[in-house]
């Protein structure tokens, strides 16, 4: 195409006088080595053209892309519809703008999918203070049922000890007597072994409280009940029944062994100077009545205690400041001290 007008110029020359003008012969040779120039750079200059734009509006999208910038679209045609008749930049650049698109909607549920997240995790952080908190104040409900729980255990166990114990002399009482009576009773008749009890009254106690007073008659009380404890055995019951009355309850001793404890007794009180306060002194003297059981047919516990009871009357009818034992075989008293 650009040799066409070179042709023409030399047919219409032909014939004629220009063909030896040597101006036109020159302005002629330049004429065509400008058109073979401009045929040779026609390509370069329409691939320039039709790809190198195209090129550099890629280079511009991706490079806003790599950015994070997903907005950004290549211009093209009719970009709603695909078409059969178009070139391969113009699909790739298509291509491109598609896959924008795909990556600028996964971004944004991304974007979503961590809003998400991070909601949740306040929420859950929210949650965890609000347990931590609820579990404080429970961990202090907690001690504070733990502090009256063990306040009401030693309450049930000082009540117990009250309920059990003689609140003059502290020793056990009347009750806790009885109960380890029949508790030692079940135990021994399963044994067959015996058991044996000592029972001591204090000698006209009366007279002591009408001549100096019932709180020296208490004093008297107290020191006789540890006398009792200190010279009875390590495992005998020492009670106070009432009034002036004491009991000393011994498992599995037989009347010989009674007799010792209730002699040592005897003796520890009738040698004992008792401290009435405003320098008043006095000495007592106890009665005493053991009884013993040792056979089976005879192990019930109400004829224990009023065996003992009836020896202690014995002595006391019998003189005072002496030692009873019922002996159980033949069904009568005897003094044996």
């Amino acid at each position: 195409m650009m040799l066409i007008p070179q042709g023409i110029m030399f047919g219409l020359a032909k014939g004629t006088t220009l063909v030896n003008d040597k101006w036109f012969s020159q302005i002629e040779a330049v004429s065509l080595v400008s058109a073979l120039l401009l045929a040779l750079a026609t390509p370069s200059l329409l691939n320039e053209w039709l790809i190198g734009k195209p090129l550099e509006k890629m280079r511009y999208f991706c490079s806003k892309v790599k950015q994070g910038d997903y907005r950004e679209r290549l211009a093209l045609p009719n970009e709603s519809r695909d078409r059969d008749d178009e070139d391969s930049i113009t699909i790739l650049m298509r291509d491109m703008n598609w896959m924008a698109r795909q990556i600028e909607l996964r971004e944004q549920e991304l974007k979503q999918a961590v809003e998400t997240v991070r909601e949740s995790r306040q929420h859950i952080e929210k949650q965890n203070q609000s347990l931590a908190e609820t579990n404080a104040e429970l961990m202090v409900i907690q001690g504070r049922l733990n502090e009256r729980t063990t306040e009401l255990e030693n309450a049930f166990q000082k009540m117990q000890v009250m309920a059990l114990t003689d609140p003059l002399t502290t020793i056990a009482n009347r009750r806790c007597f009885f109960d380890t009576l029949e508790q030692q009773f079940a135990a021994l008749v399963c044994n067959c072994r015996p058991i044996s009890l000592v029972m001591i009254d204090v000698d006209r106690f009366k007279t002591i409280n009408d001549t100096f007073g019932h709180e020296a008659g208490d004093r008297v009380l107290r020191e006789l009940a540890g006398i009792i404890q200190k010279y009875s055995r390590e495992n005998d019951l020492v009670a106070r029944i009432g009034g002036e009355e004491f009991t000393v309850l011994l498992p599995g001793a037989d009347s010989r062994e009674a007799v010792v404890v209730a002699r040592r007794i005897k003796t520890a009180v009738s040698s004992r100077i008792f401290e009435l306060g405003d320098e008043q002194r006095i000495s007592i003297t106890v009665s005493i009545g053991i009884c013993t059981l040792s056979q089976t047919p005879c192990f019930a516990r109400n004829n224990l205690y009023n065996y003992a009871d009836q020896a202690l009357y014995h002595s006391k009818n019998n003189g005072r400041n002496s030692i009873s034992v019922f002996d159980s075989t033949i069904r009568s008293v005897v003094k044996v001290s």
